[in-house]
């Protein structure tokens, strides 16, 4: 984990060198985020659920851009439940995120921005089985990598209004999820990668302007 975030560290201090050698336009972006990402999760849970969950997501988050260049940072929280007549599952997850992008478009009010980074996110599932009464309480927190490509259009006086589409991929791959309470494993295993697609709309605070 050490080693991840010195590469990182490594990547945003070049990112930064390069960026102040070129006189460009610069400034912030500040907006809400709304979406829904997929989790398919295997059929092994106490209820007979189909454990796949159309999660929807609240959040926030702003990125620094300069020139072409953008880096950014999101908070977000997920929520989600699949039921039916034996039980229900309930899903809640809590994301932090950086990423860095590379805008290529050359129009002003048009930004197309591919992205890569980093997502620590912490996840919840309550489990309960109408019939028996069986209940699980299992937490599963990971570290991913996350690809996705940022669509913004901004009017004249820097309010946008974007789209973004992209997948999560977990470093560890299968990840045990433990027993809340007890802090144990439960034997039960699953990947929570995850596509997800999402609405963001905010403002951009210029701080520069191309000479």
């Amino acid at each position: 984990m050490k080693c991840l975030f010195s590469a990182l560290a490594v990547v945003l201090t070049l990112f930064v060198a390069v960026s102040a050698q070129v006189p460009k336009e610069s400034g912030m972006y500040f907006g809400a985020i709304a979406g829904t990402k997929i989790n398919s999760f295997d059929r092994h849970f106490v209820a007979d659920v189909d454990p796949q969950l159309y999660s929807f997501s609240i959040g926030a988050g702003s990125a620094w851009t300069d020139g072409r260049y953008v880096a950014g940072v999101q908070f977000l929280y997920s929520s989600g439940t699949a039921s039916n007549s034996s039980g229900e599952i309930q899903y809640a997850g809590f994301e932090n995120a950086l990423s860095l992008g590379y805008n290529l478009s050359g129009n002003r009010r048009w930004s197309v921005e591919p992205n890569a980074g980093i997502v620590l996110s912490s996840n919840q599932l309550i489990v309960q089985d109408i019939e028996s009464g069986a209940f699980q309480n299992l937490t599963n927190n990971q570290v991913a990598a996350a690809f996705g490509l940022n669509v913004k259009l901004i009017d004249q006086n820097g309010l946008f209004t974007g789209i973004k589409i992209g997948y999560q991929l977990p470093f560890s791959g299968d990840t045990e999820w433990r027993n809340k309470v007890a802090d144990t494993g439960s034997g039960l295993k699953d990947n929570l990668g995850s596509f997800y697609v999402q609405l963001n709309v905010g403002g951009l605070l210029s701080l520069a302007s191309a000479r």
